[in-house]
């Protein structure tokens, strides 16, 4: 059975309440959360300005220097983490180029199907990653988080799931199952977005542009251009 809009935001009131209380007086969450309600039920989706939120909840408390830390705790809430996890601000995440992440890679039977557009895209899913954990390890980890939960809530095939969440977990997968036009796109355009929320517009772009350069400059980039996974969808 599905669930309404309004159970799903009751359902994550007091996760958004906890998280709050990491940077927020009890006090002061309580009000916060009441806004948080009525700002979601009006949003297409629940990270729809996050950041912007966040911000104006730090600004209205004079703790203007913690919107970034309400925003990532608020996040983590969101895609079902852990109170602990949630005010764990020195979150440890491994490198992304590293081949031990600490998640097994998940089994694909088959033959290999590798495609230039897959090819491409592991490239530039690294490059925007690694590039996101040089500025923020915490910042790297929650974005993986948000991205399995994408992937896991998208209507792809089993193998094509597995395909994505190897390469989020570990840098690098098989390709057994090949992907429709723009279901790749697709996932780029919701990190785009979450990510556009989570630390503005102009440091989203230049992720997004550091991981096309870096492809760019690869034969796979050249099979598959990297600026086809921004085109609008």
């Amino acid at each position: 059975m599905a669930v309404s809009r309004t159970e799903e935001i009751q359902r994550k009131k007091q996760a958004i309440h906890l998280a709050m209380c990491t940077v927020l007086t009890e006090e002061e969450a309580q009000g916060a959360v009441h806004s948080w309600v009525q700002h979601v039920s009006t949003s297409a989706s629940m990270f729809n300005g996050l950041h912007l939120f966040a911000r104006k909840v730090c600004m209205t408390y004079g703790k203007d220097s913690r919107h970034v830390e309400l925003a990532q705790a608020m996040s983590r809430a969101l895609m079902g983490g852990s109170v602990e996890q949630a005010s764990n601000d020195a979150l440890p995440v491994p490198a992304f180029f590293e081949a031990d992440s600490g998640e097994a890679p998940v089994l694909l039977l088959g033959p290999e199907n590798r495609t230039p557009e897959f090819a491409s895209f592991q490239l530039l899913l690294r490059a925007y990653l690694q590039k996101v954990d040089e500025r923020d390890a915490a910042l790297g980890g929650l974005c993986r988080e948000f991205l399995l939960n994408v992937v896991d809530n998208l209507p792809w095939s089993p193998e094509q799931q597995k395909q994505v969440v190897n390469l989020i977990n570990n840098g690098a997968s098989r390709q057994i199952r090949p992907y429709r036009p723009e279901q790749l796109k697709t996932l780029m355009r919701h990190l785009t977005v979450w990510m556009q929320d989570m630390v503005g517009d102009e440091i989203s772009k230049g992720f997004s542009l550091h991981a096309i350069s870096v492809v760019e400059h690869n034969e796979a980039g050249v099979s598959y251009p990297p600026r086809e996974f921004f085109a609008r969808v």
